[in-house]
């Protein structure tokens, strides 16, 4: 289950980026394996946001060059992120 703080100065999209960025961090999703789909982020997020905010939380990984989307596949891990 990831949970999302609705009342923290970080935007909702951020805090998934984060915690999906950790993810890949930790190889929990090693490079190479896609990401849970859309629907799938919104259950695991108990469908207490948008699928707009998924996709803003997608784009930012894909912004950093940790993940590329593959049309009809889905998203998958590229890059490991570099240290923080």
């Amino acid at each position: 289950m990831i949970h999302l703080d609705r009342d923290a100065m970080t935007p909702l999209y951020v805090q998934l980026a984060n915690v999906l960025r950790e993810r890949i961090r930790s190889g929990e999703i090693p490079v190479g394996r896609r990401l849970p789909s859309q629907s799938e982020l919104e259950e695991e997020t108990g469908g207490t946001v948008s699928r707009r905010t998924i996709k803003s939380a997608l784009e930012v990984l894909a912004d950093e060059g940790l993940v590329q989307g593959v049309q009809g596949k889905g998203v998958f891990v590229i890059a490991l992120p570099g240290k923080a």
